[in-house]
């Protein structure tokens, strides 16, 4: 009887979805002590994929708050892992946003960050409810500056469609802060989450988490960049470098086929022809600490399908018919170069004049242009 009394209970305890099994010992060494960690939830209306959690936690069956608890709270789906991360608090909100079933799980940890406790639930998420989102704020995190183990935190680009944005909640190092910006000295070197939400006019809400690292002393920073090529014209972007200890004071450029310069972290730059290019970017930090990087960025004019245009008949008889005659590369593929595409229109208007001479001396000019032109549709190649 007393085995199938034990049977029962460890069933009760794992049924609630709590991953936390004590045996024998575990419990001596907790001096008796049975935390539980739970959660309800609900949607905010009949179809409505915002849902409202709030989580309990208690200790020997007695709700138990303190403030030296914290909670956190994850959003997976299995084979694909975690996909979001809510508000570090007892109550969050969350808003899904496409149709599947999703493992809700919190986390309850004590001020040294041990675990006491976790807890899941599985919850599904039909079509019905996708169709009709509920419109929410948006919560953005910037990071302003980095000094050190100081760190200036914005919120002030988080937005709302449908109103204002009137509250903010920081929670940084387990510290609450309810303005905008906020600016917060980290206790020592290493990476932090940093959580906010936001809140409307109307009570909606939306939160989210990112980390930064710092560090107490100066570090190298990372030079990095991308670029995009249109044509010989190239935009340069360095936001992917980056510096743990500051931020980066400058992002100086150097071409050394002409010798320039430039200075800014988006840049443009025309090179004169087809070719491959070596590229320098120097990153100086805040404490004037360098890393330069170079890459090589290859550019083409990609004239695509370039067009012969006659422009002028020697002899009023073929006037009419020389003026706007036109030939293409359409059949012989792509002239991705100026001097290949003018070789090529000269080979061209040659066999033409050649042609027309047979009849009567003629003298032709052309043009090279890139296809395009409405009177060259189709392939014209002699």
């Amino acid at each position: 009887m007393h085995k199938l009394l034990l049977v029962a209970l460890l069933s009760a305890l794992t049924a609630c979805g709590s991953e936390d099994i004590f045996d024998s010992e575990e419990q001596s060494n907790n001096t008796g002590i049975l935390p539980s960690a739970t959660f309800t939830y609900q949607a905010n209306e009949i179809n409505s994929p915002l849902y409202y959690f709030d989580g309990t936690y208690s200790e020997n069956g007695e709700e138990y708050i303190q403030d030296d608890i914290t909670w956190h709270w994850t959003v997976s789906l299995d084979g694909i892992g975690q996909i979001a991360t809510l508000h570090p608090e007892e109550n969050p909100q969350y808003q899904f946003l496409e149709t599947n079933t999703y493992r809700v799980k919190a986390t309850v940890s004590n001020a040294d960050g041990d675990v006491l406790d976790s807890y899941y639930q599985d919850i599904t998420i039909t079509p019905e409810q996708i169709e009709t989102p509920t419109t929410i704020p948006t919560a953005v995190i910037e990071i302003a500056s980095i000094n050190g183990l100081n760190v200036e935190f914005n919120g002030q680009n988080s937005t709302y469609s449908k109103g204002e944005i009137t509250e903010f909640e920081w929670i940084i190092e387990g510290n609450n802060y309810s303005t905008a910006v906020r600016s917060h000295h980290f206790n020592q070197s290493g990476q932090y989450s940093v959580a906010l939400k936001v809140k409307s006019v109307d009570g909606t809400e939306h939160s989210t988490t990112t980390t930064v690292n710092v560090s107490s002393e100066a570090t190298v920073p990372i030079a990095n960049f991308t670029y995009v090529t249109t044509d010989l014209i190239v935009n340069f972007d360095a936001s992917t470098s980056s510096n743990v200890s500051s931020n980066i004071d400058s992002y100086n450029w150097y071409f050394p086929h002409d010798s320039s310069t430039a200075n800014g972290i988006n840049i443009t730059k025309t090179f004169p022809a087809e070719d491959s290019y070596s590229v320098s970017l120097t990153t100086i930090s805040g404490e004037g600490i360098e890393k330069e990087l170079v890459k090589t960025v290859s550019v083409s004019e990609n004239v695509a399908y370039v067009t012969c245009d006659i422009l002028t008949s020697s002899h009023s008889i073929y006037r009419s018919r020389d003026v706007g005659q036109c030939f293409t590369s359409i059949t012989r593929g792509p002239l991705t170069t100026l001097s290949n595409a003018n070789t090529w229109c000269h080979d061209q208007v040659e066999k033409y004049q050649e042609q027309m001479t047979r009849l009567l001396p003629t003298n032709l000019t052309y043009e090279v242009r890139q296809q395009g032109n409405s009177e060259c549709t189709e392939a014209n190649e002699l």
